[in-house]
């Protein structure tokens, strides 16, 4: 037997038996191509719902913040309000509280009337101060004038020759504010009175003679063991 003939013969079998070889589609690019992009359609689609959905959470977390950020503003300006009210009232009762404790010195006190004899409705002048705190009295018409509005305590203390009386008044400008009289019989005398009155700042205390006998009325004695003499004083005890 021709071995080439035998050769050819098994080619042929032996590709027959292998069938026909595939053939590829002429639109299979595409057709991937277009699976390919329908895929990442899909994926796109996705992505956007998840960024739209982030951007709907970031939008509402700002709304969220403003919403705070307002309703802080809004807890602060209160606080800020409440703080300077409470503030002002602290200061309002510092201040009263000073003003009660930290009552200024307004003191007086004067001695030697400049006449010892006197005439119903003169006012005693006491010449020599002796001390004068606030600088309210004035021993040229033996007025004091109230500086501070508050409560005042005043006293006078009168040395009379006995057997003489004279009728006194403690006096807020024209109003009596105590009187009486002081008289002895037997000895020449001192005696004191007072007045606590509350005043206002401007009106004017004296020492009046209501009433009182002819001729020298009033007495010093001066010694270097006592002393008499014929006051009057003033102090702010309260403001």
């Amino acid at each position: 037997m021709n071995f080439g003939l035998v050769l050819l013969g098994f080619i042929v079998v032996h590709g027959a038996s292998l069938g026909p070889e595939p053939q590829c589609s002429k639109f299979h690019y595409e057709e991937q191509l277009l699976e390919k992009m329908i895929r990442m359609e899909v994926r796109v689609e996705e992505i956007e719902k998840r960024i739209s959905k982030t951007n709907q959470h970031v939008h509402q977390t700002l709304e969220d913040l403003k919403t705070e950020r307002r309703d802080l503003k809004n807890d602060y300006n209160e606080l800020q309000t409440r703080y300077s009210q409470e503030m002002e009232e602290h200061i309002a009762e510092i201040g009263k509280l000073k003003d009660t404790l930290l009552t200024e010195t307004i003191a007086f006190k004067a001695r030697v009337p400049a006449d010892k004899s006197l005439e119903t409705g003169q006012t005693i002048l006491f010449t020599e101060t002796m001390f004068n705190k606030g600088n309210g009295y004035d021993n040229m018409t033996g007025l004091f004038t109230v500086p501070v509005s508050g409560t005042y305590l005043f006293t006078i203390h009168l040395c009379i020759k006995y057997k003489m009386n004279m009728f006194y008044g403690i006096m807020v400008d024209n109003t009596v504010q105590t009187s009486g009289v002081f008289y002895d019989s037997t000895t020449d005398h001192c005696n004191t009175a007072d007045a606590i009155t509350v005043l206002k700042a401007g009106e004017r205390v004296y020492v009046k003679c209501l009433s009182t006998s002819s001729g020298e009325v009033l007495t010093e004695y001066n010694s270097s063991t006592r002393n008499y003499w014929s006051t009057f004083s003033g102090l702010l005890i309260h403001k």
